[in-house]
């Protein structure tokens, strides 16, 4: 853990940061780091864009909190129009929450609840893959398919070990295929399972690699067929990051279930949403009626009056376009950085804005990490990824807003970063 506040200086400690502005933050003593990582894929139209700052300064003059339980409030009212309006095929409601983590609870209590209210109370089971990060409360973090997020003090809190079955790739894949999903499926027997959970793009796992659009489409074929619910999870890559409003897009399928978060208020607040199908809601909703969701700071107006100035960048801007044609650049310079330190980048990977580069297997296995911290001696943030070989990898994930200047700034201070970590250095290129 990281003590706060800092009792001393330290070679290692990390830098105090005084201010940021559009891609860039400062620090006290002046220095600038680009921001390629976004924060942690959240910050998706920069920091202190001045349409999102006054509208939170607006609504901290009008009204920052009611429970949802006592009143409604209008920029909550707004926001769920428009998230309706983007939310993927047949999304009947959204559900707020304040994390990604709470996205995915909220998402796993209403797949059980849909399995007991048709019927099914003996689907226990949920499928979910390594490499994969769900969040860190207990019924997210039991279907997290990444080692290094569980100590085995949290064991206690995660419930029976048979109702979390984890769907591994074979040695040397990254994601895993039908194949593999089926072969989980037929062990388990389909009868048990009440929900499958995916991440269309994988994130802080497996390093920005995605479903194979095959593979995604089966699972949404399989899970329809069968009666299990298909939750994809889209905290990183949703609101646009991928060029497309979700990750989901990219294989034309439609889950029962959506979560998102990060991205939709862009790092000025906190807020998730869980979108919501019709034929869940209508199975919820009879016979027993709705369960109850939510916290205490749900849906408040401050927080969705900044998703919806966020949302409005990303449409006045038009950031979806920008994200895909701009993370084509991206993907290529990336490319190129392979090619020039091949002995210590094997290959970049993902979709829009949201990439990484992928450490060749015969690394040290802090290579990643080597990166990140060099990265940030050159005025650089980026974010580490992978749960070890193949995934080890480095998060590539400026904000959506990038102009390809940024976006060659970014791969200058890239490259010297690469220079100080390999062997090669850019003497050899």
């Amino acid at each position: 853990m990281i003590p706060f506040p800092a009792t001393a200086p330290s070679r290692t400690a990390l830098p105090v940061a005084a201010w940021a502005l559009g891609p860039y933050i400062y620090d006290g003593n002046g220095n600038d780091y680009l921001d390629g990582s976004s924060g942690v894929l959240n910050v998706n139209v920069g920091h202190s864009h001045p349409k999102v700052l006054q509208a939170i300064e607006t609504q901290l003059g009008q009204l920052t909190f009611v429970h949802r339980t006592q009143f409604r409030n209008a920029p909550a009212l707004r926001l769920t129009e428009r998230l309706l309006s983007i939310a993927p095929a047949n999304t009947a409601a959204v559900e707020y929450s304040n994390s990604g983590s709470e996205a995915n609870e909220c998402a796993l209590r209403l797949a059980f609840a849909y399995q007991h209210r048709r019927g099914k109370p003996q689907r226990t089971v949920i499928l979910s893959e390594e490499p994969s990060y769900h969040g860190m409360t207990a019924a997210a973090l039991s279907i997290t398919g990444s080692p290094n997020k569980r100590d085995p003090s949290v064991e206690p809190l995660l419930g029976p070990s048979a109702n979390r079955v984890l769907v591994r790739p074979k040695p040397g894949r990254r994601r895993a295929t039908h194949e593999e999903w089926a072969q989980a499926l037929l062990a388990v027997g389909t009868s048990k399972v009440a929900a499958i959970v995916i991440e269309p793009l994988g994130g802080a796992s497996s390093g920005a690699s995605p479903i194979d659009i095959d593979t995604m489409q089966w699972l949404r074929r399989e899970t329809r067929d069968n009666g299990i619910v298909l939750i994809a999870d889209e905290v990183m890559s949703g609101f646009g990051r991928t060029g497309k409003w979700w990750a989901c897009n990219h294989s034309n399928i439609a889950p029962d279930i959506l979560t998102s978060g990060k991205g939709v208020t862009g790092g000025y607040t906190s807020l998730a949403v869980t979108f919501v199908t019709q034929t869940i809601t209508t199975a919820i909703a009879e016979p027993l009626g709705p369960i109850a969701l939510g916290h205490t700071m749900s849906a408040n107006p401050l927080a969705c009056a900044a998703a919806n100035a966020v949302l409005s960048v990303i449409e006045e801007e038009g950031l979806l376009s920008n994200a895909a044609k701009t993370g084509e650049l991206l993907a290529e310079t990336l490319t190129g950085l392979c090619d020039r330190y091949p002995t210590l980048l094997s290959d970049q990977s993902g979709i829009g804005l949201m990439r990484a580069l992928h450490i060749r297997p015969d690394q040290p296995a802090d290579t990643n990490k080597r990166i990140i911290a060099a990265a940030k001696a050159n005025g650089l943030v980026l974010c580490p990824a992978g749960i070890g070989q193949p995934t080890n990898s480095v998060l590539v994930a400026p904000p959506l807003n990038s102009t390809p200047e940024v976006i060659h700034e970014l791969t200058d201070r890239l490259n010297k970063t690469l220079s100080a970590v390999s062997e090669i250095g850019v003497e050899n290129a």
